[in-house]
């Protein structure tokens, strides 16, 4: 099956005249797209639609001119119809990789994973070698359980743009998720000295360290993201963890009570922290004393 043809099975059907003839008519294609523009801020997407394809009308043989409408039909989430103008600028310049990154995502929305990564490998083969397209890229084969070449994508992102912390956040995650600690470790710290008032980095940041028993590190993490979020209980509460692991019970237990009691999205986030910080193996409770047992959610 070719590529761009895996979506068949979403059927596009004829687009409707929405607005009289007797309207405004702009005098150029790039006029008619700002109007276009304009009217899709507005969320007025009918119009929208018919300034864009008055700008293919009279530019039509820009493959630019489609990926606008194409756009346009992504942002109004008519996919079938932005997989079609999509296509028809890939076909009418086959080397732009514009084209086929757009196709990319629309896969990927849809969870088309194996069309997706074929076409944001194309456009990264074509020129789009930059670092949002090296995520896209890596996202997908994250999303597909491709974790090795997810890491080579993510890993070129970050040599793209090393000044980012975002991509250095995501490929420590993955990193993590697949057992690579030390290098997880390295990315994550990057990260929150890019993005030092960012209390969730500093977070994930305490979690690797109690992943890789560093106790005393955890803390500061932990005490770093409080600084930035005062009185989250779900960071306080991580903290009375690491204390308790330390058997140091009186901090333990200051922490749990400043915590208070935790809502259920706090406790559902717990459960997932102490899962990714190897929390959730009976290890606390084999630390447990009378005064530190205050927290167990």
């Amino acid at each position: 099956m070719a590529m761009g043809d895996s979506f068949s099975f979403i059927r596009d059907t004829p687009p409707q005249e929405s607005r009289a003839e007797a309207e405004y008519q702009p005098k150029t294609a790039e006029e008619a797209r700002r109007r276009g523009d304009a009217a899709l801020r507005q969320g007025e997407y009918d119009e929208a639609f018919r300034y864009y394809k008055l700008a293919i009308q009279m530019d039509g043989d820009s493959s630019e001119r489609y990926m606008q409408l194409g756009d346009a039909y992504a942002f109004a989430d008519q996919p079938a119809r932005a997989l079609a103008y999509y296509q028809r600028a890939r076909k009418m310049n086959p080397r732009d990789p514009e084209p086929y990154f757009a196709l990319g995502e629309i896969y990927r929305r849809y969870g088309r994973y194996d069309a997706a990564i074929a076409h944001f490998r194309r456009a990264i083969e074509y020129g789009a070698d930059n670092a949002f397209v090296q995520f896209k890229y890596a996202e997908v084969l994250a999303l597909s359980q491709q974790y090795t070449k997810a890491v080579e994508a993510g890993r070129a992102a970050v040599n793209h743009e090393p000044s980012n912390g975002f991509y250095r956040f995501w490929l420590a995650d993955l990193l993590e998720h697949i057992g690579e600690i030390d290098e997880a470790l390295q990315e994550m710290e990057i990260a929150t000295l890019l993005n030092p008032e960012d209390d969730y980095y500093h977070f994930r940041f305490g979690l690797l360290c109690i992943e890789n028993e560093n106790l005393p590190r955890a803390i500061e993490c932990f005490q770093r993201a409080l600084a930035i979020k005062p009185q989250r209980a779900l960071y306080l509460t991580l903290l009375g963890d690491v204390y308790t692991l330390l058997a140091r019970s009186r901090e333990a237990q200051h922490a749990y009570l400043q915590a208070g009691d935790l809502d259920g999205y706090d406790r559902a986030e717990l459960q997932r922290a102490r899962h990714l910080a190897g929390l959730d193996n009976g290890r606390l409770d084999n630390c447990t004393d009378g005064d530190s047992s205050a927290r167990r959610e």
